[in-house]
């Protein structure tokens, strides 16, 4: 993320890339990001300045520095700060167009025929007290990249919402998002849905009407079970897969059980401690279609999203927030992921050309 160099001839290329998306002087005018010209003149200074301070790795007064350097203009820290605090919507904007510039490309398909879309959240934290931030986000396995990025503060639930994915997609998420709103949000877009749940997380119903206790449906040996299920307020039909996990990732996960709920204070619940054996599933998959072996392979493929945040903190340094104020911070995060963003538009570039071209 930290190739392109904000002083040198890279920078037209970068501010191309951008306006072929956006029209940078408007919106940062509109959201409130550039309000007086009296030093920094457009709008091109302001994000370089942004790029500077985030994905360029530089404080508030080497940012100062490299303006002056650059040609954007001369400043003092505290006035490069003030800039900064300023632009978090507009920033938030010209990502928000960045990622819907991908929306039209197509998405190779899985070998079960569909195109998936994996949700989930990542927590980042910022120094002392500065508080934590959470990054909603929707990648695609198809293609290798996010396609949907959205930064609030930690106090927002994980919500599917906050991470549209349209029509004709298949959406796993983990535990976090096994709420009948998530449910109807996804059916609602056209699409279907495999999300990992907790045993007492979704109340279930059988086809009678009756409240369906998990703990009986858990398999007693290494075939899966699966059945139907019905949610309150749901008139569609669902589908409860469970597999029991291999030994050693049973004794982990109960492990993990036994550590938090010692940090939180209280005993272990056995029923948790049993369900912790096994991958309990909810999906809108059509048993016809899609069986129960197929739900679970589809699942196992959440692990790429992780990696996809895993690729921001580790290469990006995104988990390196230096800001302690939340509109600082937010500054900075944003302008990490429209970094982000565009080095991944590049690499599928390079990947996409033969290389005898």
């Amino acid at each position: 993320m930290r190739s392109v160099s904000l002083l040198g001839g890279d920078w037209g290329s970068v501010v191309r890339a951008i306006s072929a998306v956006v029209d940078l002087e408007a919106t940062s005018r509109s959201t409130g990001a550039l309000r007086r010209v009296r030093k920094v003149r457009s709008a091109e200074g302001l994000l370089r300045l942004a790029l500077m301070y985030g994905p360029g790795g530089q404080s508030l007064r080497a940012a100062a520095a490299r303006a002056g350097d650059a040609g954007i203009a001369e400043l003092s820290d505290k006035a490069v700060e003030g800039r900064l605090r300023g632009m978090g919507d507009w920033l938030a904007h010209i990502l928000a167009c960045l990622l819907a510039s991908r929306a039209g490309m197509a998405s190779p398909s899985d070998e079960a025929g569909l195109s998936l879309s994996l949700v989930d959240g990542s927590v980042i934290c910022a120094p002392g007290r500065g508080g934590r931030w959470k990054l909603h986000a929707c990648y695609d396995p198809g293609r290798g990249r996010f396609t949907s990025l959205h930064l609030t503060t930690d106090r927002i639930a994980e919500e599917t919402a906050h991470t549209p994915v349209g029509a004709g997609r298949t959406v796993i998420t983990d535990r976090g998002y096994a709420r009948v709103r998530n449910f109807h949000d996804v059916l609602s877009q056209g699409s279907d849905f495999i999300t990992r749940m907790g045993w007492r997380a979704v109340r279930l119903y059988d086809a009678a009407g009756q409240k369906l206790d998990v703990m009986t449906a858990l398999p007693e040996d290494n075939v899966p079970c699966d059945r139907d299920v019905h949610v309150k307020g749901m008139a569609q039909k669902l589908r409860l897969v469970i597999q029991r996990l291999p030994a050693e990732s049973a004794g982990s996960a109960r492990r993990r059980k036994a550590r938090k709920a010692n940090r939180n204070g209280h005993e272990l619940d056995p029923r948790t401690a049993e369900a912790a054996g096994f991958l309990i599933l909810l999906t809108s998959l059509s048993r016809d279609r899609h069986p129960a072996e197929q739900v679970i392979a589809l699942y196992r493929n959440r692990w790429q999203v992780e990696i996809g945040f895993k690729r921001l903190k580790t290469l990006g340094g995104i988990d390196r927030l230096p800001a302690a104020n939340p509109a600082l911070a937010r500054t900075w995060l944003l302008a990490h992921l429209i970094a982000a963003v565009m080095t991944d538009d590049l690499a599928n570039e390079i990947i996409g050309v033969s290389p005898s071209a």
